[in-house]
């Protein structure tokens, strides 16, 4: 029977309800309208989902990053800049001694902002640092094009003798910018450690800002909030601090070029398909970062290179973007900083385990408290914390297998190269692990390459 020809069934555009006559045609018609009904109720967790995610964008409401924006700019730079070539009339002395000379200027802008901002806190008179930092800033831009291209061609040449090289070329080409890199809003269950939102803020979003925008989220149900300074972001070119020793930017401009490198490959594609191909792909980038890093160091600076009683700095303080100084360096005789991270968020799994969630965060928030008084400045310790910097796998903040499994192949990569009197051990591991896609790959690996692998050549 057509509906339409009844005279009480209506017809209403928009709500689209139907007037039908009681009969087995009518209540057959209700049945199965309201079985559509509950069907698509059920759907309704999608709306529900976008309304979350658009309350939780709001809380950074007006202090977004655009990354579009910043990649035309940073590209015209670059452009320019390979086209005057600034560095070009420069050997190898006088470029290292153009990046020492601007490392200890970058040091010196953020010890004036320092000064600055506590001196306008206090009401006090900042004019005569404010006239530095201002000298400062200006000759920093002058140099940055030079500094950034002596860098790239160093970091870039230990990276050819990896086997990365195409006849006298890198592929891809090494290119980064020294430059304020955004913030990372990063939003995790209560309940559970994995990241379920995460957006890129503005840089210059203050303090107080940053506080109000977390606690919004936290009020959210089942939410936990912390938004975080990042040192380095594999766009292209890629963004790096400069604010930083230099052995740590060495490693990061490495280790974001391994982010690019990663894109041509089944590891990089598979970065956004699950927490643990994250945590593999920041993994290998850190371990890759760290070892192109190192020798960069030793082969053009090696006065720089940390004594054994300091030490280089831990896979923990490069993923939780952390300063090395002496004093930290002292305090670390007696508070493990690595130790008493993993001890932390051991427990922390341990209680959300066990469904002891209020427990979970008062635990972290006298945990934190504790490392604030050893020296390290954690404004925040939560879920959210951990869903962020655990992504490195070679970080205290993480608990996964997944990062010492890494280090074992890279050890053993690196064992069955010297055995065989080859120097490309790193390059070797990482094309080794580009074709991965799953934890699964890993552990495959892991059993294939023992001590008496036959050949160094990747399946």
């Amino acid at each position: 029977m057509n509906i339409e020809q009844t005279p009480r069934a209506q017809a209403v555009m928009g709500g689209v309800r139907w007037n039908v006559r009681i009969g087995w045609f009518g209540l057959t018609f209700r049945v199965v309208t309201i079985w559509a009904a509950l069907v698509l109720l059920g759907g309704s967790a999608l709306p529900a989902d976008m309304t979350r995610t658009r309350r939780m964008a709001m809380a950074v409401a007006g202090w977004g990053f655009d990354l579009v924006e910043w990649e035309v700019d940073a590209l015209a730079r670059k452009a320019t800049a390979s086209i005057q070539r600034p560095a070009a009339g420069l050997d190898v002395e006088a470029g290292a001694a153009l990046v020492r000379a601007y490392m200890a200027d970058a040091a010196r802008v953020g010890e004036l902002e320092g000064r600055i901002r506590r001196l306008r806190s206090e009401g006090g008179d900042a004019a005569q640092g404010q006239a530095e930092l201002t000298a400062l800033r200006v000759r920093q831009e002058d140099l940055r094009p030079a500094v950034e291209q002596v860098i790239e061609r160093q970091v870039g040449s230990v990276l050819r003798e990896a086997g990365f090289g195409v006849g006298p070329w890198l592929a891809p080409p090494l290119q980064f910018a020294f430059t304020d890199p955004p913030k990372t809003l990063v939003v995790s269950p209560r309940d559970e450690i994995m990241t379920v939102y995460s957006r890129m803020v503005d840089g210059a979003i203050p303090l107080g800002q940053i506080e109000q925008s977390e606690a919004a989220i936290d009020k959210l149900p089942n939410a936990s909030a912390y938004i975080t300074e990042i040192g380095g972001l594999g766009a292209y070119p890629t963004m790096v601090i400069d604010q930083a020793s230099l052995p740590w930017v060495l490693s990061t401009v490495a280790h974001e070029w391994v982010h690019n490198y990663l894109t041509f490959f089944p590891l990089g594609w598979s970065y956004f398909s699950s927490q643990d191909m994250k945590t593999i792909n920041e993994t290998v980038a850190n371990i890759v970062g760290d070892e192109i890093g190192a020798r960069t160091l030793r082969r053009y600076y090696p006065e720089l290179i940390w004594s054994e009683v300091g030490g280089r700095e831990s896979g923990a303080q490069r993923a939780l973007k952390l300063p090395k100084t002496l004093e930290m360096a002292e305090e670390e005789f007696i508070f493990d900083f690595g130790k008493e991270m993993r001890l932390t968020r051991l427990e922390v799994d341990r209680l959300l385990a066990q469904g002891k969630v209020g427990e979970a965060e008062r635990y972290m928030e006298m945990r934190r408290q504790v490392f604030v008084k050893a020296g390290y400045p954690l404004r925040v310790l939560n879920q959210a914390y951990f869903a962020f910097h655990g992504s490195y796998g070679t970080s205290a903040a993480s608990s996964s297998p997944i990062g010492p499994k890494l280090e074992e192949l890279h050890s053993r990569v690196e064992d069955i190269a010297q055995l065989h009197g080859q120097m490309q051990d790193i390059g070797q591991f990482l094309r080794l692990v580009r074709w991965f896609t799953s934890v699964d790959d890993l552990d495959d690996a892991l059993a294939r390459w023992a001590i008496d692998s036959p050949s160094l050549t990747a399946p």
